[in-house]
C-alpha cells in the first residue's frame, strides 16, 4: 500500500500543533520582512527554521510517543531551512515578468491587458512575448491575495496604496513557490515509500532536489512556473499509485478523479505536462480488461476526464481572452513555425550535448533511468506506464529550438525517482556515503550554473568536475586560513601546483590560466584572454581589478607588473594597494613596460593578501581604437612576478 502522506490525519495534542502553526507563521513573517530588513535578518530566520523543525519534532513525538517513523520528515523538513533563509525573494527582468504580470494585471486592474503592468514592473514594449501558463500565477494568488489584504489594511496607518511592485509582493510570490515545492518534495518522499525503505526515499527525495532543475527553481529563480510544475508532477505520481490501489468502485473513482485534478495542476503549470495523462488513462484502461469492472471504470474515466477538464479550464479561458483561440501552442504564436520542428528533433543533442544536455547538466537523471530499467523486473507495470511520457517529453523537448533549455525535465523528474530510488536502495543505510553523494551532486549543480551564466553556454563534464574540485579546494582554503594560514597557503599550493614564493621569485602569466586567477578567490574585472602588441593579456574592465595572492612570507616583496596602458590623449596612472595600503603610484605609457612596487614587511599578511590596481582614467574601449568592445579598459596585464626582498 501506499504510505499516507506524513503529516496526513494528525491527532496530537492541540498544544504542539498550535505551536506548529505558530512557527510557520513566525517562518512567513520573517520571510516577507527579508527584503526590507535585509541579511541582517539571516540568523533570526535560521533560528527560527530550525525551532519549527523542533517544534514540529515535538508536536510528531506527543502524537505518537517517538520519532522512529518520522525521522525522514524531520530531515527533510531541516534540509529545506537553508533555501528558505536564502532564495531569492526578486521578480528578476525576464520569464519572471511574464508570469506575475498575469496576477498583478488581475488584481490590480480586472484585466489581461498587460503593457502598464510590464511598465511598472521595468519591462515595457514586452508584453506581447508573454505566452506562459496561468497556472503559476493561478496558485500564487491565495498567497498575494493574503498580502494584498494586509497591504490595503496597512493604509489606514499611513501607508500609501501599493501598485504591485513592492518587494513585499515579490517576497510573497517566491515563498509561495518555496512552500509548493518543499510540499512537492514530502508528497515525492511519501510516493516513492511505495518503492523502497523510508530511509531509501529520503536519500532520493534530496537527490531529486539538488540533482535536478528543481534545486536552481526554488532557490535562485523561484518566481518561475517550475516549482509548481514539480510539486503537481509529484502529487500525480501519488495519486496514481493510490489509484493502482484502489479496489473498491467508490475508492477508485475518488482516486481517478484527484488523478484528473493532479495532472490539471501540472497542465496549469505548463502545458506540455498535459502528457501526465497518460500515466493514469493507461492504468484505467487496463482495468477495461475486467467485464465485471467495466461500469464502474468508465465512472471512474469520467471522474479522471471531468476532474482534469475542470482544473484546466483557467488555461482554456486565458488563452481565449489573450489569443482569440481556447487551444494552442503559446510559443508558436512568438516564434512561428520555427519553434519547433517534430520532423528535425536533437534527441541525441537533448541529452548528452554540453550546451544543456539533460544527462550532461544533471547526471543522477541518467542514473534514474538506469534504475527504472532495473524496475522493469520487480514493476513492469509502472515502467511501462512511464516510458511513453519519457519517451514524449524528449521528443517534443528535443523539437524544440531552444532544446536545451533543460529546465522543460522538470515535470519528469518525480516520474524519474521510483528508478533513482531502486539504484540507491542498497546504499540507503550506509549514510556516509549517502551524504557524499548528495554533497557532490549538490556542488556539481552549482558548478555547472556558475560556469552557465546563459542557457545554451557549453559546460562540458570535465570542466563542471574541474569547478566542483576548485570550489572544494577554496572551501576548504578559506576554513583553514584563519586557524592556520601558512597550512591554507601550503594546502593550496599543493592543489594548484603553483607555490608564490615558494623559491626567491614568482612569475605570473597573467595572460594565461594561473591558478591565482581563480584561486583563493576569482579575480575581479579582468577579461578573457588576449593577444595585445604580440603578448598574452587580460584587459582590466574597470577603473579597479583585484587579485587575492595566498602568500605565507615573513618580510616584505617587490611587486612587478609587466603592463601596457590603452592610448589616451590624457596620460595614465596607476595606483597599487596591497591589502588596503597603497604601495606606490606611477605614470603608465601605451606600451609594453614593467611597473615595480616595494611592499613592506608590515603589510604583508600569512594567507590572502589582497592587491588592488586603481586607474585614474576610465577609457571605453571602442571609442579609442574604433572597433572592440564598448567596456572600460584603462590597460592590459601581461605578467605578475613576486620578489623576495
Amino acid at each position: 500500500m501506499t504510505p499516507p502522506l506524513p503529516l496526513r490525519g494528525l491527532k496530537a495534542p492541540r498544544a504542539g500543533w498550535a505551536a506548529v502553526a505558530a512557527s510557520l507563521v513566525l517562518l512567513v513573517a520573517l520571510d516577507l520582512a527579508r527584503p526590507y530588513a535585509g541579511p541582517g535578518l539571516r540568523p533570526g530566520q535560521w533560528a527560527a527554521g530550525l525551532l519549527a523543525v523542533a517544534v514540529l519534532a515535538g508536536a510528531l513525538h506527543a502524537r505518537d510517543g517517538g520519532l522512529r517513523e518520522h525521522w525522514p520528515v524531520l530531515v527533510l523538513a531541516a534540509l529545506l531551512v537553508p533555501t528558505y533563509v536564502d532564495h531569492t525573494r526578486r521578480i528578476e527582468i525576464g520569464d519572471p515578468v511574464h508570469y506575475y504580470s498575469s496576477l498583478r494585471s488581475m488584481l490590480f486592474d480586472a484585466d489581461l491587458r498587460l503593457a502598464n503592468d510590464y511598465e511598472l514592473l521595468g519591462w515595457a514594449g514586452h508584453e506581447g512575448e508573454n505566452a506562459q501558463p496561468i497556472g503559476a500565477p493561478l496558485l500564487w494568488s491565495p498567497f498575494v491575495l493574503l498580502v494584498h489584504l494586509g497591504r490595503e489594511a496597512a493604509r489606514l496607518f499611513g501607508q500609501p496604496a501599493p501598485d504591485g511592485t513592492e518587494p513585499i509582493y515579490a517576497a510573497t510570490v517566491s515563498l509561495a513557490t518555496f512552500v509548493y515545492g518543499a510540499a512537492g518534495l514530502f508528497v515525492l518522499m511519501a510516493a516513492l515509500r511505495r518503492f523502497v525503505s523510508p530511509a531509501a526515499a529520503l536519500w532520493t527525495t534530496a537527490l531529486c532536489w539538488v540533482g535536478s532543475p528543481l534545486r536552481f527553481y526554488l532557490s535562485v529563480v523561484p518566481a518561475m512556473a517550475h516549482g509548481i510544475e514539480f510539486a503537481a508532477a509529484a502529487l500525480t505520481l501519488w495519486t496514481y499509485l493510490r489509484l493502482r490501489e484502489a479496489s473498491e468502485p467508490a475508492r477508485v473513482v475518488r482516486a481517478a478523479a484527484w488523478c484528473g485534478l493532479a495532472v490539471g495542476l501540472a497542465f496549469l503549470a505548463r502545458s506540455q505536462d498535459g502528457l501526465l495523462l497518460i500515466l493514469p488513462g493507461l492504468e484505467l484502461a487496463l482495468r477495461l480488461k475486467t467485464p465485471a469492472d467495466r461500469r464502474a471504470v468508465a465512472r471512474a474515466i469520467a471522474a479522471f476526464g471531468g476532474a482534469f477538464a475542470l482544473t484546466a479550464l483557467p488555461q482554456v479561458l486565458a488563452w481565449q481572452a489573450m489569443f482569440g483561440r481556447p487551444f494552442l501552442v503559446p510559443h508558436e504564436r512568438l516564434h512561428g513555425a520555427a519553434f519547433m520542428s517534430l520532423s528535425h528533433p536533437r534527441l541525441l543533442d537533448a541529452l548528452v550535448d554540453a550546451r544543456g544536455g539533460l544527462f550532461v547538466t544533471h547526471p543522477l537523471m541518467l542514473a534514474a533511468v538506469a534504475g527504472l530499467v532495473l524496475l522493469l523486473r520487480r514493476d513492469p507495470r509502472y515502467v511501462l506506464g512511464v516510458a511513453p511520457i519519457l519517451l514524449a517529453m524528449w521528443y517534443v523537448n528535443a523539437s524544440v529550438f531552444d532544446w536545451y533549455h533543460v529546465r522543460r525535465y522538470t515535470g519528469v523528474v518525480p516520474l524519474l525517482a521510483p528508478g533513482l530510488a531502486v539504484l540507491l536502495a542498497p546504499l540507503a543505510r550506509a549514510v556516509v556515503p549517502m551524504v557524499l553523494i548528495a554533497f557532490l551532486a549538490l556542488r556539481y549543480d552549482l558548478a555547472v550554473d556558475a560556469l552557465r551564466p546563459l542557457p545554451g553556454v557549453a559546460v562540458p563534464v570535465r570542466s563542471a568536475l574541474a569547478r566542483v574540485a576548485d570550489d572544494l579546494a577554496a572551501g576548504a582554503y578559506r576554513t583553514l586560513e584563519p586557524l592556520a594560514p601558512g597550512a591554507a597557503v601550503r594546502l593550496l599550493a599543493a592543489y594548484t601546483g603553483e607555490p608564490l614564493l615558494d623559491g626567491n621569485a614568482t612569475h605570473v602569466d597573467l595572460g594565461g590560466e594561473a591558478a591565482l586567477l581563480r584561486l583563493p578567490e576569482p579575480a575581479r574585472h579582468l577579461s578573457e584572454p588576449a593577444v595585445e602588441d604580440g603578448e598574452a593579456a587580460r584587459w582590466v574592465t574597470d577603473r579597479k581589478a583585484r587579485l587575492a595572492l595566498p602568500i605565507d612570507a615573513p618580510g616584505g616583496v617587490v611587486l612587478r607588473l609587466r603592463a601596457r596602458a590603452l592610448e589616451t590623449a590624457d596620460s595614465q596612472s596607476m595606483e597599487v594597494l596591497w591589502n588596503g595600503v597603497s604601495v606606490g603610484r606611477t605614470p603608465m605609457v601605451p606600451a609594453w613596460s614593467e611597473y615595480r612596487f616595494d611592499v613592506p614587511p608590515e603589510a604583508m599578511r600569512r594567507g590572502t593578501n589582497v592587491v588592488e590596481l586603481q586607474f585614474e582614467r576610465a577609457p571605453i574601449y571602442h571609442r579609442v581604437r574604433g572597433q572592440g568592445p564598448h567596456e572600460v579598459r584603462p590597460a592590459a596585464l601581461a605578467r605578475l612576478t613576486l620578489n623576495r626582498r
